[in-house]
């Protein structure tokens, strides 16, 4: 009997193409295993360490993968962050569907930069700043970071790899400002435009109850960044 092939949202696709060309990935917090399933039904990946700080999601994955006949490819692990790797083990990392400031500890955590890896892709619920803020002091390269429309909602996707100083920012692009990608911005991402208009919608309507705060300067430094972004692909682009 024929397998079917497992479907993966338009932000999985988006990491499944920034993991392609590696050996062994490891998906970590791999809920129910389907981008562990999506790459090596789709022969992305030859190898997958698939893990979850959940028992019970863990289980899902190994049920999910055993229906389709690959758990002889898959290494199945109960744990928190990249400590279920031993170091080199794995050519690329996967860490999804969390928020950005979790992400940051999981590899603050890791005793050799992603645990020896070459890259790693990431898709942060929220905190975006947070992660990106980590990646950038801490040398990483951002060579990849795609806005997903996914089911009504924006998406951010990025691919960074290990370095040994921060890059520096493009021309335009804000100082001290991690909401948004500097790569979308260089690669002017059709979705970008949408994305700080959503963002500076969302920081006005905090400002107005945040008058007096300590949380207004943090606020209108977001908004002043928004605002100089959209301004720089306004005029960048011309009609």
């Amino acid at each position: 009997m024929r397998t079917r092939s497992v479907n993966i949202t338009p932000r999985l696709e988006a990491a499944l193409e920034m993991l392609a060309g590696f050996d062994t990935v490891a998906d970590i917090g791999c809920d129910h295993g389907r981008l562990t399933a999506a790459l090596l039904q789709r022969h992305v990946c030859n190898r997958v360490v698939a893990s979850d700080v959940s028992c019970s999601s863990l289980d899902k994955a190994r049920k999910l993968i055993g229906h389709i006949g690959l758990s002889d490819r898959v290494s199945f692990r109960e744990g928190d962050g990249c400590c279920v790797l031993s170091r080199g083990e794995c050519d690329a990392i996967a860490l999804l569907g969390m928020g950005g400031t979790l992400m940051s500890r999981i590899l603050e955590a890791c005793p050799v930069p992603l645990a020896g890896a070459q890259a790693i892709v990431l898709q942060p619920m929220r905190a975006q700043d947070d992660i990106r803020r980590y990646l950038h002091q801490n040398g990483f390269r951002i060579v990849c970071d795609r806005i997903i429309l996914d089911h009504g909602r924006l998406y951010q996707v990025l691919k960074a790899i290990p370095g040994d100083v921060p890059e520096a920012l493009p021309a335009g692009f804000p100082d001290d400002f991690y909401d948004v990608g500097y790569r979308a911005f260089s690669d002017r991402d059709e979705l970008l435009p949408a994305l700080c208009r959503q963002q500076l919608a969302a920081h006005k309507k905090m400002l107005r109850t945040a008058s007096g705060t300590e949380g207004e300067a943090i606020i209108c430094h977001k908004i002043r960044s928004l605002e100089q972004i959209l301004n720089e692909i306004e005029i960048g682009d011309p009609e």
